[in-house]
């Protein structure tokens, strides 16, 4: 272990991924590590922001995960919080799908789904499902050629296709079958209404995206971050530098030598003076695209137009103070209605009631999805919050009246898309990278894998291990190949 003794470690990013490998680095003690951020917050999608009395998540986030290492790590964390109010506590999931003027629970509950869509529908469904599994798509490509062979096309047309095509922005054709694989795995109609009718008995084995509970911290979900970051710029061996926006990364001979950041959050006529970081290895979370087009010198242009289609999709989030309470018993609600553009609803007081100071409101959360190209993404944050407010009258759910006040938060890169040519682009950026001795890849934008926060952080434990016994180390960046989402360290 001598010979990595205090070596320096840059890591791009203080998402979930950032932190976690920071926080690890940090306890191995033989590395000196610095965070850079771009934002002048930590936690990436999983940071709390605070506004007029109420707590927001990026869209709420919930703890959930089959990792025993990684549950147990967020409860080593968060043990003390309790003596400041912030206990981690599990809650009993409550989601609905919102279609056609009525509510669907999720998990599916076949009664429920069966009266909410009708006899004649249901039946439909039925024989759309029998007859899949009688002649199924023999050459799966696209997600809708996935989710149509597990479920049928009818439950396909009802239940995903709106939604996704909202999240992508591209129709269910054009959308690779990969992420229906990692998102959906291990579900089908059958375990739909084997788990909704027995679940309470086969809980254990049951598809994560049936499991009925999860963790919460109750001031937010950005509060565990907060505490990981306090912890790293506590310790002599940890710094975190915010609004600090890489440009450029300066390399050698496939050896990364450093990193140049500067403050884009100054005004636009100011001089936004360069900050230079030299360390031994480097650590990435940013989006791929970005990471290529940032290298000096620049690859071959092969490796330049494969990052370049490399495409991201842009979350907009428009927060709502709501003068009442009790609005509904949801976490999350999951728009299925075409006639608006909001995706999902997120109830914040459902996480956690401490997420309102004024126990007559709730914090409510509107999601939305675009590329950063679009008009809708350019409108005035009024303009937005007018949307919203319109939106949630004309689907019932609230009088616009009722709302008090709004802020809009923007997240530019939310979600690598999948679209039908990514892995190629994807393959042929990773080879170029892998190259690279001192360049360790993790988190969702830094593999281009749409993960949950635990998969973020077990590819953070990962490249830890690897950096630790570099005898590990190895090309294939694709960390959802750990078998059950775990992680052997």
């Amino acid at each position: 272990m001598s010979e990595y003794k205090k070596e320096d470690v840059v890591i791009i990013g203080a998402g979930p991924a950032g932190l976690t490998a920071a926080f690890e680095l940090i306890k191995n003690n033989n590395f000196n590590v610095t965070v850079l951020e771009k934002n002048e917050k930590i936690g990436g999608l999983s940071r709390t922001t605070e506004y007029n009395g109420c707590k927001f998540d990026i869209g709420p986030h919930h703890f959930i995960t089959q990792s025993d290492l990684v549950e147990v790590w967020w409860k080593e964390v968060m043990k003390g919080e309790e003596d400041h109010g912030n206990r981690f506590v599990q809650l009993k999931r409550f989601t609905r799908i919102y279609y056609k003027k009525h509510f669907f629970y999720y998990p599916l509950q076949p009664m429920n789904a069966l009266f909410g869509l009708s006899i004649f529908e249901s039946i439909r469904c039925i024989f759309s499902y029998i007859k899949i599994r009688l002649f199924p798509i023999k050459k799966v490509e696209t997600f809708q050629d996935w989710v149509t062979n597990k479920f049928g096309y009818r439950l396909f047309s009802i239940f995903f296709k709106t939604y996704t095509e909202k999240v992508w922005g591209i129709l269910c054709t054009q959308i690779s079958s990969d992420w229906a694989s990692e998102r959906i795995k291990g579900f089908s109609l059958s375990k739909a209404i084997f788990y909704a009718f027995f679940g309470k008995w086969a809980k254990k084995n049951a598809p994560r995206t049936l499991s009925d509970t999860f963790y919460y911290p109750e001031l937010g979900a950005g509060t565990l971050w907060q505490k990981v970051a306090n912890q790293i710029t506590n310790s002599s061996l940890g710094k975190i530098k915010l609004n600090s926006s890489v440009v450029q990364i300066k390399h050698n001979n496939k050896n990364i030598i450093s990193v140049l950041t500067g403050d884009f959050n100054l005004p636009i006529n100011s001089a936004k003076k360069l900050q230079e970081y030299k360390a031994e290895h480097f650590f990435s979370t940013m989006a791929l695209r970005d990471l290529i087009l940032s290298l000096d010198p620049l690859p071959e242009e092969k490796v330049l137009n494969a990052a370049k289609k490399l495409v991201y999709r842009g979350l907009i989030t428009l927060n709502y103070i709501v003068n009442k309470s009790n609005i509904s018993p949801d976490h999350w609600i999951y728009v299925h209605e075409k006639e608006v553009l909001m995706g999902r609803i997120g109830n914040m007081n459902n996480f956690s009631l401490k997420m309102v100071d004024d126990k007559n409101h709730t914090a409510l959360s509107l999601e939305y999805f675009d590329f950063v190209t679009s008009s809708f993404w350019n409108l005035s944050d009024e303009q937005l919050l007018d949307i919203g407010k319109n939106e949630l009258e004309q689907i019932g759910f609230l009088k616009k009246d009722l709302i008090l006040d709004g802020m809009v938060l923007r997240e530019t890169q939310a979600y690598p898309v999948y679209d039908k040519n990514y892995k190629e682009s994807l393959k042929i950026v990773l080879y170029y990278l892998s190259g690279f001795s001192n360049l360790y890849l993790m988190g969702r934008n830094g593999l281009h894998k749409y993960n949950n926060m635990d998969i973020a952080m077990l590819s953070a434990f990962k490249v830890v291990n690897e950096l630790i016994d570099k005898s590990k180390k190895q090309d294939n960046y694709f960390v959802n190949n750990y078998k059950n989402n775990s992680v052997s360290l």
